[in-house]
Protein backbone atom coordinates (compact mmCIF):
# COMPACT_ATOMS: atom_id res chain seq x y z
CA UNK A 1 0.00 0.00 0.00
CA UNK A 2 0.97 3.63 -0.30
CA UNK A 3 0.60 6.49 2.13
CA UNK A 4 -2.01 9.10 1.20
CA UNK A 5 0.84 11.53 0.46
CA UNK A 6 2.61 9.12 -1.93
CA UNK A 7 -0.65 8.20 -3.66
CA UNK A 8 -1.25 11.89 -4.26
CA UNK A 9 2.31 12.39 -5.51
CA UNK A 10 1.95 9.41 -7.87
CA UNK A 11 -1.37 10.44 -9.38
CA UNK A 12 -1.31 14.25 -9.66
CA UNK A 13 0.13 15.47 -12.98
CA UNK A 14 -1.07 19.05 -13.55
CA UNK A 15 1.50 21.76 -14.18
CA UNK A 16 3.33 22.63 -10.96
CA UNK A 17 3.00 19.16 -9.43
CA UNK A 18 6.21 17.13 -9.08
CA UNK A 19 5.03 14.24 -11.26
CA UNK A 20 3.46 16.56 -13.79
CA UNK A 21 6.69 18.53 -14.13
CA UNK A 22 8.70 15.30 -14.51
CA UNK A 23 6.36 14.08 -17.27
CA UNK A 24 6.78 17.40 -19.09
CA UNK A 25 10.48 16.56 -19.53
CA UNK A 26 9.63 13.77 -22.03
CA UNK A 27 8.20 13.67 -25.54
CA UNK A 28 4.49 12.82 -25.38
CA UNK A 29 2.19 11.35 -28.06
CA UNK A 30 -0.65 13.84 -28.56
CA UNK A 31 -2.70 12.98 -31.67
CA UNK A 32 -2.64 10.73 -34.69
CA UNK A 33 -1.41 12.33 -37.92
CA UNK A 34 -4.71 11.53 -39.64
CA UNK A 35 -6.68 13.61 -37.11
CA UNK A 36 -5.49 16.90 -38.65
CA UNK A 37 -5.81 18.13 -42.23
CA UNK A 38 -4.41 21.36 -43.67
CA UNK A 39 -6.80 24.28 -43.13
CA UNK A 40 -9.22 21.77 -41.61
CA UNK A 41 -11.11 21.64 -38.35
CA UNK A 42 -8.98 22.18 -35.22
CA UNK A 43 -8.98 19.40 -32.64
CA UNK A 44 -9.24 19.71 -28.89
CA UNK A 45 -6.73 17.66 -26.93
CA UNK A 46 -6.24 17.64 -23.18
CA UNK A 47 -2.77 16.72 -21.89
CA UNK A 48 -1.52 16.74 -18.30
CA UNK A 49 -4.53 18.80 -17.26
CA UNK A 50 -4.04 21.46 -19.95
CA UNK A 51 -6.79 22.31 -22.45
CA UNK A 52 -5.11 22.59 -25.84
CA UNK A 53 -6.08 22.90 -29.51
CA UNK A 54 -4.19 21.31 -32.40
CA UNK A 55 -4.39 22.45 -36.03
CA UNK A 56 -2.54 21.88 -39.29
CA UNK A 57 -1.91 25.06 -41.24
CA UNK A 58 -1.94 25.72 -44.98
CA UNK A 59 1.68 24.54 -45.35
CA UNK A 60 1.08 21.35 -43.36
CA UNK A 61 2.75 22.54 -40.14
CA UNK A 62 1.13 21.42 -36.89
CA UNK A 63 0.35 23.83 -34.07
CA UNK A 64 -0.46 22.75 -30.51
CA UNK A 65 -1.63 25.80 -28.57
CA UNK A 66 -3.60 26.91 -25.53
CA UNK A 67 -7.32 26.59 -26.25
CA UNK A 68 -8.04 30.05 -24.80
CA UNK A 69 -7.40 33.15 -26.88
CA UNK A 70 -5.15 35.52 -24.87
CA UNK A 71 -7.47 38.44 -25.71
CA UNK A 72 -10.64 37.53 -23.78
CA UNK A 73 -10.43 33.76 -23.33
CA UNK A 74 -12.70 32.56 -26.14
CA UNK A 75 -12.07 28.97 -27.26
CA UNK A 76 -9.87 28.79 -30.35
CA UNK A 77 -11.38 25.40 -31.14
CA UNK A 78 -14.19 27.37 -32.82
CA UNK A 79 -11.74 29.53 -34.76
CA UNK A 80 -10.94 29.69 -38.49
CA UNK A 81 -7.96 27.65 -39.66
CA UNK A 82 -6.90 29.34 -42.88
CA UNK A 83 -4.02 31.25 -44.44
CA UNK A 84 -1.26 29.73 -42.28
CA UNK A 85 -2.91 30.49 -38.96
CA UNK A 86 -5.78 30.00 -36.54
CA UNK A 87 -8.10 33.01 -36.20
CA UNK A 88 -10.31 33.55 -33.14
CA UNK A 89 -13.99 33.81 -34.04
CA UNK A 90 -14.59 36.57 -31.46
CA UNK A 91 -12.42 39.48 -32.66
CA UNK A 92 -10.34 37.92 -35.44
CA UNK A 93 -7.00 37.68 -33.65
CA UNK A 94 -4.81 35.27 -35.61
CA UNK A 95 -1.98 32.99 -34.45
CA UNK A 96 0.56 30.84 -36.28
CA UNK A 97 1.74 27.36 -35.25
CA UNK A 98 4.38 28.88 -32.94
CA UNK A 99 1.73 30.84 -31.05
CA UNK A 100 2.87 34.17 -32.52
CA UNK A 101 0.12 36.70 -33.10
CA UNK A 102 0.14 37.61 -36.80
CA UNK A 103 -2.98 39.80 -37.07
CA UNK A 104 -5.18 41.90 -34.74
CA UNK A 105 -7.84 43.32 -37.08
CA UNK A 106 -9.88 44.67 -34.15
CA UNK A 107 -7.19 47.31 -33.42
CA UNK A 108 -6.52 50.42 -35.59
CA UNK A 109 -2.78 49.66 -35.53
CA UNK A 110 -1.39 46.36 -34.37
CA UNK A 111 2.39 46.68 -34.55
CA UNK A 112 4.00 46.77 -31.11
CA UNK A 113 0.86 45.58 -29.36
CA UNK A 114 0.57 42.58 -31.68
CA UNK A 115 4.24 41.71 -31.16
CA UNK A 116 3.68 41.66 -27.40
CA UNK A 117 0.96 38.99 -27.67
CA UNK A 118 2.10 35.37 -27.41
CA UNK A 119 -0.21 32.36 -27.30
CA UNK A 120 1.17 29.43 -25.31
CA UNK A 121 2.33 26.79 -27.77
CA UNK A 122 4.29 23.55 -27.68
CA UNK A 123 6.70 22.14 -30.28
CA UNK A 124 5.56 19.10 -32.27
CA UNK A 125 7.10 16.30 -34.33
CA UNK A 126 5.32 13.81 -36.60
CA UNK A 127 6.76 10.32 -36.56
CA UNK A 128 5.18 6.99 -37.60
CA UNK A 129 1.63 8.33 -37.76
CA UNK A 130 1.76 10.13 -34.41
CA UNK A 131 2.03 13.84 -33.59
CA UNK A 132 4.29 14.19 -30.55
CA UNK A 133 4.84 17.18 -28.30
CA UNK A 134 7.26 18.36 -25.65
CA UNK A 135 5.70 20.42 -22.84
CA UNK A 136 8.75 21.19 -20.70
CA UNK A 137 11.35 23.94 -20.61
CA UNK A 138 13.02 24.53 -23.97
CA UNK A 139 16.49 24.34 -22.49
CA UNK A 140 15.76 20.87 -21.09
CA UNK A 141 14.29 19.34 -24.27
CA UNK A 142 15.54 15.74 -24.58
CA UNK A 143 16.41 13.81 -27.72
CA UNK A 144 13.35 12.51 -29.52
CA UNK A 145 12.80 8.83 -28.56
CA UNK A 146 13.60 6.32 -31.29
CA UNK A 147 11.38 3.34 -30.41
CA UNK A 148 11.89 0.04 -32.23
CA UNK A 149 8.53 0.06 -34.01
CA UNK A 150 9.22 3.50 -35.50
CA UNK A 151 11.84 1.91 -37.74
CA UNK A 152 9.43 -0.63 -39.24
CA UNK A 153 7.51 0.03 -42.48
CA UNK A 154 4.38 2.06 -41.78
CA UNK A 155 2.12 -0.81 -42.92
CA UNK A 156 3.59 -2.97 -40.15
CA UNK A 157 2.06 -0.72 -37.48
CA UNK A 158 -1.48 -0.14 -36.22
CA UNK A 159 -1.89 2.98 -34.07
CA UNK A 160 -4.87 3.70 -31.83
CA UNK A 161 -5.59 6.03 -28.93
CA UNK A 162 -8.53 5.85 -26.57
CA UNK A 163 -9.85 7.95 -23.70
CA UNK A 164 -9.65 5.73 -20.59
CA UNK A 165 -11.73 6.76 -17.59
CA UNK A 166 -9.13 6.40 -14.85
CA UNK A 167 -5.80 7.80 -13.69
CA UNK A 168 -2.75 6.89 -15.77
CA UNK A 169 -1.08 4.94 -12.93
CA UNK A 170 -3.75 2.27 -12.54
CA UNK A 171 -4.01 1.86 -16.32
CA UNK A 172 -0.24 1.33 -16.48
CA UNK A 173 -0.19 -0.96 -13.44
CA UNK A 174 -2.53 -3.29 -15.32
CA UNK A 175 0.01 -3.49 -18.14
CA UNK A 176 2.77 -4.60 -15.76
CA UNK A 177 0.59 -7.29 -14.18
CA UNK A 178 1.51 -10.71 -15.63
CA UNK A 179 -1.01 -12.64 -13.55
CA UNK A 180 -4.18 -10.80 -14.56
CA UNK A 181 -4.06 -12.40 -18.03
CA UNK A 182 -4.70 -15.84 -16.51
CA UNK A 183 -8.05 -14.61 -15.25
CA UNK A 184 -9.28 -11.40 -16.90
CA UNK A 185 -8.26 -12.50 -20.42
CA UNK A 186 -8.87 -16.24 -20.16
CA UNK A 187 -10.99 -17.88 -22.86
CA UNK A 188 -12.53 -21.18 -21.81
CA UNK A 189 -11.67 -23.00 -25.05
CA UNK A 190 -9.05 -22.96 -27.80
CA UNK A 191 -9.34 -19.88 -30.01
CA UNK A 192 -9.05 -19.72 -33.78
CA UNK A 193 -6.66 -16.85 -34.54
CA UNK A 194 -4.56 -15.71 -37.48
CA UNK A 195 -0.77 -16.02 -37.48
CA UNK A 196 0.82 -13.55 -35.11
CA UNK A 197 -2.42 -12.67 -33.29
CA UNK A 198 -2.36 -13.18 -29.52
CA UNK A 199 -6.06 -13.68 -28.95
CA UNK A 200 -9.61 -13.51 -30.19
CA UNK A 201 -12.08 -10.97 -28.81
CA UNK A 202 -13.09 -13.59 -26.23
CA UNK A 203 -9.62 -13.83 -24.78
CA UNK A 204 -6.38 -15.78 -24.77
CA UNK A 205 -6.21 -19.52 -25.47
CA UNK A 206 -6.12 -21.49 -22.18
CA UNK A 207 -2.98 -23.29 -23.41
CA UNK A 208 -1.01 -20.07 -23.85
CA UNK A 209 1.71 -19.64 -21.16
CA UNK A 210 0.14 -16.37 -20.00
CA UNK A 211 -3.04 -18.22 -19.15
CA UNK A 212 -2.40 -21.91 -18.47
CA UNK A 213 -0.82 -21.23 -15.09
CA UNK A 214 -0.50 -17.88 -13.35
CA UNK A 215 3.22 -17.03 -13.69
CA UNK A 216 3.70 -16.08 -10.04
CA UNK A 217 7.48 -16.59 -10.06
CA UNK A 218 8.66 -13.11 -10.99
CA UNK A 219 11.74 -10.90 -10.90
CA UNK A 220 12.47 -7.26 -11.69
CA UNK A 221 15.69 -5.80 -13.10
CA UNK A 222 16.80 -2.20 -13.19
CA UNK A 223 17.75 -1.12 -16.71
CA UNK A 224 18.99 2.03 -18.41
CA UNK A 225 15.43 2.74 -19.62
CA UNK A 226 13.43 1.80 -16.51
CA UNK A 227 12.53 -1.76 -15.49
CA UNK A 228 12.54 -5.21 -17.02
CA UNK A 229 9.92 -7.50 -15.44
CA UNK A 230 10.42 -11.26 -15.85
CA UNK A 231 7.96 -14.08 -15.22
CA UNK A 232 8.42 -17.85 -15.42
CA UNK A 233 5.40 -19.99 -16.36
CA UNK A 234 4.64 -23.46 -17.63
CA UNK A 235 5.53 -24.01 -21.28
CA UNK A 236 5.61 -27.74 -22.01
CA UNK A 237 6.38 -30.87 -19.98
CA UNK A 238 10.10 -30.27 -20.50
CA UNK A 239 10.24 -26.49 -20.82
CA UNK A 240 9.31 -23.37 -18.92
CA UNK A 241 8.03 -20.24 -20.61
CA UNK A 242 10.14 -17.17 -19.86
CA UNK A 243 8.29 -13.87 -20.36
CA UNK A 244 9.18 -10.19 -20.06
CA UNK A 245 7.50 -6.82 -19.78
CA UNK A 246 9.52 -3.68 -20.41
CA UNK A 247 8.58 -0.57 -18.47
CA UNK A 248 10.15 2.49 -20.08
CA UNK A 249 10.12 5.53 -17.85
CA UNK A 250 7.88 7.42 -17.39
CA UNK A 251 4.73 5.96 -19.04
CA UNK A 252 5.63 3.55 -21.85
CA UNK A 253 5.43 -0.27 -21.82
CA UNK A 254 5.97 -3.35 -23.96
CA UNK A 255 3.55 -6.08 -22.72
CA UNK A 256 4.62 -9.76 -22.92
CA UNK A 257 4.83 -11.48 -26.30
CA UNK A 258 6.51 -14.59 -27.76
CA UNK A 259 8.42 -15.06 -31.00
CA UNK A 260 6.02 -15.11 -33.94
CA UNK A 261 3.43 -12.93 -32.17
CA UNK A 262 2.81 -9.33 -33.15
CA UNK A 263 4.29 -6.88 -30.66
CA UNK A 264 2.53 -4.22 -28.60
CA UNK A 265 3.75 -0.85 -27.31
CA UNK A 266 1.66 1.27 -24.95
CA UNK A 267 1.79 4.85 -23.73
CA UNK A 268 -0.34 5.97 -20.79
CA UNK A 269 -0.52 9.75 -21.02
CA UNK A 270 -2.57 11.63 -18.42
CA UNK A 271 -5.40 13.74 -19.87
CA UNK A 272 -5.87 14.94 -16.33
CA UNK A 273 -5.79 13.21 -12.94
CA UNK A 274 -9.00 11.29 -13.65
CA UNK A 275 -8.53 10.09 -17.23
CA UNK A 276 -5.82 8.82 -19.56
CA UNK A 277 -4.95 8.78 -23.25
CA UNK A 278 -4.08 5.12 -23.69
CA UNK A 279 -2.02 4.60 -26.85
CA UNK A 280 -1.76 1.19 -28.53
CA UNK A 281 0.83 0.57 -31.23
CA UNK A 282 0.56 -2.98 -32.50
CA UNK A 283 3.38 -4.00 -34.80
CA UNK A 284 4.35 -6.96 -36.97
CA UNK A 285 8.11 -7.43 -37.26
CA UNK A 286 8.34 -8.70 -40.84
CA UNK A 287 5.00 -8.20 -42.61
CA UNK A 288 2.06 -5.85 -42.94
CA UNK A 289 -0.08 -6.03 -39.81
CA UNK A 290 -3.54 -7.60 -39.98
CA UNK A 291 -5.55 -4.49 -39.11
CA UNK A 292 -8.96 -6.18 -39.12
CA UNK A 293 -7.91 -9.05 -36.84
CA UNK A 294 -6.14 -6.73 -34.39
CA UNK A 295 -9.10 -4.35 -34.23
CA UNK A 296 -11.43 -7.29 -33.65
CA UNK A 297 -9.47 -8.79 -30.78
CA UNK A 298 -9.10 -5.44 -29.00
CA UNK A 299 -12.83 -4.78 -29.39
CA UNK A 300 -12.76 -0.99 -29.03
CA UNK A 301 -15.68 1.01 -30.43
CA UNK A 302 -15.15 4.76 -30.03
CA UNK A 303 -17.23 7.89 -30.47
CA UNK A 304 -15.95 11.10 -32.11
CA UNK A 305 -14.19 12.11 -28.86
CA UNK A 306 -12.40 8.71 -28.72
CA UNK A 307 -14.44 7.62 -25.70
CA UNK A 308 -15.62 4.01 -25.58
CA UNK A 309 -19.18 3.20 -26.59
CA UNK A 310 -18.88 -0.06 -24.65
CA UNK A 311 -18.30 1.41 -21.20
CA UNK A 312 -19.41 1.39 -17.57
CA UNK A 313 -22.78 2.94 -18.52
CA UNK A 314 -23.66 -0.27 -20.37
CA UNK A 315 -21.69 -2.48 -17.93
CA UNK A 316 -19.18 -3.19 -20.73
CA UNK A 317 -21.88 -5.32 -22.38
CA UNK A 318 -21.12 -8.08 -19.92
CA UNK A 319 -22.93 -11.33 -20.81
CA UNK A 320 -23.37 -13.61 -17.78
CA UNK A 321 -24.06 -16.65 -19.95
CA UNK A 322 -20.87 -15.95 -21.92
CA UNK A 323 -19.04 -15.78 -18.59
CA UNK A 324 -20.00 -19.41 -17.97
CA UNK A 325 -19.43 -20.75 -21.49
CA UNK A 326 -16.98 -18.45 -23.30
CA UNK A 327 -14.55 -16.56 -21.10
CA UNK A 328 -13.74 -15.53 -17.55
CA UNK A 329 -15.33 -12.06 -17.70
CA UNK A 330 -18.33 -12.33 -19.99
CA UNK A 331 -16.91 -9.26 -21.77
CA UNK A 332 -15.76 -9.27 -25.38
CA UNK A 333 -12.61 -7.43 -26.42
CA UNK A 334 -9.24 -7.62 -24.70
CA UNK A 335 -9.07 -3.83 -24.28
CA UNK A 336 -12.63 -3.69 -22.93
CA UNK A 337 -11.69 -6.30 -20.33
CA UNK A 338 -8.68 -4.24 -19.23
CA UNK A 339 -10.68 -1.03 -19.05
CA UNK A 340 -13.49 -2.68 -17.09
CA UNK A 341 -11.00 -3.85 -14.47
CA UNK A 342 -9.20 -0.50 -14.08
CA UNK A 343 -12.12 1.89 -14.47
CA UNK A 344 -14.32 0.13 -11.93
CA UNK A 345 -11.67 0.86 -9.28
CA UNK A 346 -12.74 4.50 -9.47
CA UNK A 347 -10.86 7.18 -11.35
CA UNK A 348 -8.14 7.34 -8.66
CA UNK A 349 -7.89 4.16 -6.63
CA UNK A 350 -7.21 4.48 -2.90
CA UNK A 351 -3.87 2.67 -2.61
CA UNK A 352 -3.89 3.01 1.19
CA UNK A 353 -6.49 0.22 1.32
CA UNK A 354 -5.00 -2.35 -1.05
CA UNK A 355 -3.44 -5.68 -0.05
CA UNK A 356 -0.55 -6.39 -2.41
CA UNK A 357 0.82 -9.90 -2.90
CA UNK A 358 4.02 -11.38 -4.29
CA UNK A 359 2.57 -11.34 -7.81
CA UNK A 360 2.45 -7.51 -7.63
CA UNK A 361 6.24 -7.15 -7.68
CA UNK A 362 6.42 -5.29 -11.04
CA UNK A 363 3.78 -2.81 -9.88
CA UNK A 364 5.69 -2.13 -6.67
CA UNK A 365 8.84 -1.41 -8.66
CA UNK A 366 7.02 0.83 -11.13
CA UNK A 367 5.60 2.93 -8.32
CA UNK A 368 8.97 3.04 -6.59
CA UNK A 369 10.86 4.46 -9.56
CA UNK A 370 8.13 7.00 -10.31
CA UNK A 371 8.08 8.23 -6.72
CA UNK A 372 11.88 8.23 -6.46
CA UNK A 373 12.21 10.27 -9.65
CA UNK A 374 9.52 12.77 -8.59
CA UNK A 375 11.09 13.27 -5.15
CA UNK A 376 14.58 13.60 -6.63
CA UNK A 377 13.25 16.15 -9.12
CA UNK A 378 11.88 18.20 -6.20
CA UNK A 379 15.42 18.25 -4.82
CA UNK A 380 16.83 19.61 -8.07
CA UNK A 381 17.97 16.40 -9.77
CA UNK A 382 17.33 15.77 -13.46
CA UNK A 383 14.96 12.91 -14.41
CA UNK A 384 16.07 9.65 -16.04
CA UNK A 385 17.57 10.16 -19.50
CA UNK A 386 16.36 7.66 -22.10
CA UNK A 387 19.03 6.23 -24.38
CA UNK A 388 18.05 5.86 -28.03
CA UNK A 389 20.63 3.13 -28.59
CA UNK A 390 18.57 1.01 -26.19
CA UNK A 391 15.12 2.07 -27.39
CA UNK A 392 15.99 1.34 -31.03
CA UNK A 393 16.26 -2.44 -30.48
CA UNK A 394 13.99 -2.93 -27.44
CA UNK A 395 10.76 -4.93 -27.50
CA UNK A 396 9.27 -7.84 -25.52
CA UNK A 397 9.81 -11.37 -26.78
CA UNK A 398 9.50 -14.47 -24.59
CA UNK A 399 11.02 -17.89 -25.12
CA UNK A 400 10.86 -21.55 -24.06
CA UNK A 401 13.79 -23.34 -22.41
CA UNK A 402 14.72 -26.22 -20.13
CA UNK A 403 12.76 -26.36 -16.87
CA UNK A 404 15.96 -26.90 -14.94
CA UNK A 405 17.39 -23.54 -15.99
CA UNK A 406 17.08 -20.44 -13.84
CA UNK A 407 15.72 -17.41 -15.65
CA UNK A 408 19.09 -15.66 -15.39
CA UNK A 409 20.60 -18.43 -17.50
CA UNK A 410 17.76 -18.93 -19.95
CA UNK A 411 16.69 -15.32 -20.36
CA UNK A 412 19.51 -12.91 -19.44
CA UNK A 413 19.27 -9.17 -19.95
CA UNK A 414 21.17 -7.99 -23.00
CA UNK A 415 24.31 -6.11 -22.04
CA UNK A 416 23.25 -2.91 -23.82
CA UNK A 417 20.26 -2.54 -21.47
CA UNK A 418 22.14 -3.12 -18.22
CA UNK A 419 22.32 -0.81 -15.26
CA UNK A 420 24.64 -1.33 -12.33
CA UNK A 421 21.94 -2.32 -9.88
CA UNK A 422 20.69 -5.78 -10.79
CA UNK A 423 17.79 -8.11 -10.12
CA UNK A 424 15.46 -8.08 -7.14
CA UNK A 425 13.84 -11.50 -7.14
CA UNK A 426 10.64 -12.99 -5.80
CA UNK A 427 11.21 -16.73 -5.43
Amino acid sequence: MLTPEDNQLLTQTDAGTPMGDVFRRYWIPALQTEELISDGKPQRVKLLGEDLVAFRDTEGKVGLVDERCPHRGTSLYYGINDGCGLRCMYHGWKFNTDGECTEIPSEPTDGKFRESVQLKSYPTKEVSGIIWTYMGPKESEPAFPDFYWMNLPRENNLVERVWQECNYAQAMENDLDFVHAAFLHKAHATQEVEDGILSSDLGIDPNHPLVKNPPVKQSVQDTNFGKRCIAVGIGTEEENAFMEIHYIFPFYTYPPRFGGEDGMWHAFVPRDDHSTWTWDVQFAHDRAIDVEAQHARRGLKLDEDLRKVVNADVEYNQDRDLQKTGNFTGIRGIANQDHAATETMGTIVDRTREKLGTSDLPIIHMRRILLQQAKAFQEGQEPLLLENQSLKTLYSEGLYDDKNKKWQEAFPLQEQFEKKKQAVENK
